[in-house]
C-alpha cells in the first residue's frame, strides 16, 4: 500500500510539473554544425491528444529553414511570446507535412529579451505519431 501511495505522489508531482499532455523541449544544443552553418534533426513520437515543442534560440540577421513529415495528420504552428501575447507566424491545421523560414526581422512584434521560437505539432487523434523534423540556423 505504502509503495501505491509513493507512486501515486510521483505521479501527481510529475503532472504539475511537465503538465498534463504537453512535452516541451527547450533544444539544449544543435546536432551538426559545418561552416557556419547550423542543423537540427529528430524524430519523436507524439501520444494520441498530445503536443511537442522544439524550441530554437533565433535573433535578427539570422534565419531558420525548417521542414517536418508525420505518420499522421498533426496541427502544426511556429509561435513567439511578445511583450503582450502568443504570435503565430505560421499555422497549419491537418498537415502530414511542412516546411517553411523564420525570420525574426520580419515580425512586428519581437522583442530583444524574447529570442526563442517554437515549433509546436499536436496530435489531436488517439494514435501514436511520428514526426521527423529537420532544420538549418543560418545567417540571412
Amino acid at each position: 500500500m505504502k509503495i501505491i501511495k509513493i507512486t501515486f505522489i510521483v505521479c501527481i508531482i510529475s503532472l504539475f510539473v511537465y503538465g498534463c499532455s504537453t512535452y516541451q523541449k527547450k533544444m539544449s544544443g544543435l546536432k551538426e554544425k559545418e561552416m557556419g552553418v547550423e542543423r537540427i534533426y529528430d524524430t519523436i513520437t507524439i501520444k494520441g491528444g498530445g503536443t511537442y515543442e522544439e524550441c530554437i534560440e533565433l535573433k535578427p540577421g539570422r534565419v531558420f529553414d525548417y521542414q517536418y513529415d508525420a505518420t499522421d495528420f498533426v496541427d502544426f504552428n511556429v509561435h513567439y511570446h511578445g511583450e503582450e501575447k502568443v504570435h503565430y507566424p505560421a499555422v497549419k491545421k491537418g498537415a502530414m507535412f511542412g516546411q517553411g523560414m523564420i525570420d525574426p526581422g520580419e515580425h512586428d512584434f519581437f522583442i530583444e529579451d524574447q529570442e526563442f521560437y517554437c515549433l509546436a505539432w499536436e496530435n489531436s487523434g488517439d494514435e501514436k505519431i511520428k514526426v521527423s523534423f529537420s532544420g538549418t540556423l543560418r545567417k540571412k
